[in-house]
């Protein structure tokens, strides 16, 4: 249980780093030095710098796929089950550093690690996909391609990092209330833009 205390708060450091710096000027050294510790206990914990960000980008995902299938486990509506894995997966975003980590450094990391995340990525798509799948069956949804509203989901609330300010009037909890109405529900109070061939 201390070692991995130890293993997370290590992970926490570093994308603090990683994000601000980027992966290529990032040092191991930095990092110790970020974190007021020696730069021969990360090396104890993880095998290179490398290492170091895919297990930071591996946990954060991991995470987010056991509390959906908590989700899942708990509840049998799956109105119930989109709504609170819309949330968990905002909150996590919301974590800004590894958020930003997810979407521009992946491509730092080896082959055999850009596989491994992108196969919990297709997860993710797959269980957001599936409930949405269920509910277009059972005619809750509009007849869209399940697959393109799982993307576009992911895509608003991924960027969040960009814009958002958790210090600002918006709570990070509103902020995720928000991307589920948008997403759910739309922006309009009543009634369908009719003629899209204006714009």
């Amino acid at each position: 249980m201390e070692k991995e205390l130890r293993r997370e708060n290590i992970r926490e450091i570093a994308a603090r780093v990683f994000a601000k710096n980027g992966f290529d000027r990032t040092t191991i050294r930095g990092i110790a030095k970020e974190g007021k510790i020696s730069a021969a206990s990360i090396y104890y914990y993880f095998d290179s710098k490398e290492d170091l960000l895919y297990q930071i980008l591996d946990e954060t995902m991991s995470t987010g796929l056991t509390l959906i299938e908590e989700i899942e486990k708990k509840n049998a509506d799956p109105e119930t089950v989109l709504a609170q894995i819309l949330q968990v997966h905002t909150l996590t975003a919301i974590n800004f550093d590894k958020m930003k980590l997810l979407v521009h450094e992946q491509s730092c990391l080896s082959p055999d690690h850009q596989d491994a995340l992108k196969t919990k990525q297709k997860e993710y798509l797959s269980q957001l996909t599936k409930v949405l799948n269920v509910l277009k069956k059972t005619g809750k949804m509009r007849n869209l391609d399940t697959k393109a509203c799982a993307f576009a989901f992911f895509g608003m609330v991924s960027w969040a990092y960009r814009w958002f300010d958790p210090k600002g009037n918006m709570s990070t909890r509103e902020l995720a209330e928000t991307f589920s109405q948008i997403f759910t529900k739309g922006i309009l109070v009543s009634g369908d833009i009719t003629n899209p061939d204006t714009f």
